[in-house]
């Protein structure tokens, strides 16, 4: 999946490393990478993970309950 924003960010990509699901519940482990601008608005790659976790709702469907994310350290280049 690749999408652009009007901060100038651009070719997002998510990858689902684990979805797992018990009871109401489920968790999705995954990673993203993304162009954003840098100095001097250079564009410069970013990457890092995020966890979410669903709830069921009482009408049976997934609502998104919480999440985090983090970036990797950046690379030297």
């Amino acid at each position: 999946m690749a999408r652009s924003n009007r901060r100038g960010g651009s070719d997002l990509a998510l990858e689902a490393v684990e979805v797992s699901e018990s009871g109401n519940f489920a968790f999705e482990v995954a990673k993203f990478s993304l162009k954003a601008p840098g100095k001097d608005d250079n564009p410069v790659d970013q990457a890092g993970k995020y966890i979410v976790i669903w709830k069921k709702g009482t009408d049976g469907a997934w609502q998104l309950y919480r999440d985090i994310w983090n970036a990797d350290p950046a690379t030297q280049q």
